[in-house]
Parts: structure tokens; C-alpha cells; sequence
């Protein structure tokens, strides 16, 4: 019954500092999915960014969020959707990642989801972090 947990968690996330890559943590992927929730800088309002993982690189699959403010998409690329759910818009897309940079600060309170479990990025105090798959040999 161990070997199930250790099966499904082929991939996980490495996050780093940046620069340099000191390693921070490796958070376990139950699923090939994750999230960033934060807050806007700007509008307070809550933002969720949704990624996979996809051969091994990171893509950003949606954004939801109750309020444009700055920096953010106001209309969808080539390919994309812009829906509106309930109180929320959900930005569909399939965006390459090429490095996912975090800038973790105080105000933003940036967590990152995985599968149920949130962790609060600013454990690693206010830095800038990266987060990329460590999905050993079998990349999904």
C-alpha cells in the first residue's frame, strides 16, 4: 500500500532561490496540476493561477479572478477563452512557461496548491523563488 503514494507523486516541484538555485523545497505532485493563489497588489482582489505539467515543462492552463487590475490579461490570445463563472472570470489558455519566477512578498501572500495541500511561500522569506518540475525520469 506505500508504493501507490510513491507511484503517483512521480513528478513534483523543486523550488529554488533566484538567482543562485539554492534548493528550498520539493513538493510532491499527487496530480500533474498546481496552483498559485495570491493577493492583487493593486485591486486586493484574490487571483488563482492554474499549471501543469506537460512533458516535463510548466504550462499555465487558466487565471480566475473577480477583477481586472494591472498586469493582468483583459482579453484572451489566439486559441484562448474568457468566461465568466458566477462572480469570477476564468482565463482559459495553454501558455509555455519557460521559468516561473516568484517575487514572494508579505502583502501578495502568494500559497501554492497542490492537490489539496497549500503551502505559504513566504516560509521562505521575501525573495524572489523559482518553481520547476522534478519529475525524474518519467516526465509527464
Amino acid at each position: 500500500m506505500a508504493a501507490a503514494p510513491l507511484a503517483a507523486a512521480v513528478c513534483a516541484l523543486a523550488l529554488r532561490g533566484f538567482p543562485g538555485g539554492e534548493p528550498l523545497a520539493r513538493v510532491p505532485l499527487p496530480q500533474p496540476e498546481f496552483a498559485l493563489r495570491y493577493t492583487h497588489s493593486v485591486t486586493l482582489r484574490p487571483v488563482e493561477s492554474r499549471y501543469a505539467i506537460r512533458s516535463g515543462r510548466i504550462v499555465q492552463t487558466a487565471e480566475t479572478f473577480d477583477e481586472h487590475g494591472p498586469g493582468m490579461a483583459t482579453e484572451p490570445l489566439a486559441g484562448e477563452r474568457l468566461d465568466r463563472v458566477g462572480a469570477r472570470f476564468v482565463l482559459t489558455m495553454r501558455r509555455p512557461i519557460e521559468r516561473l519566477i516568484v517575487n514572494v512578498q508579505k502583502l501578495p501572500a502568494q500559497k501554492l496548491v497542490t492537490g489539496g495541500d497549500a503551502i505559504e511561500l513566504m516560509q521562505f522569506g521575501e525573495r524572489a523563488l523559482e518553481i520547476a518540475p522534478d519529475c525524474g525520469s518519467e516526465q509527464r
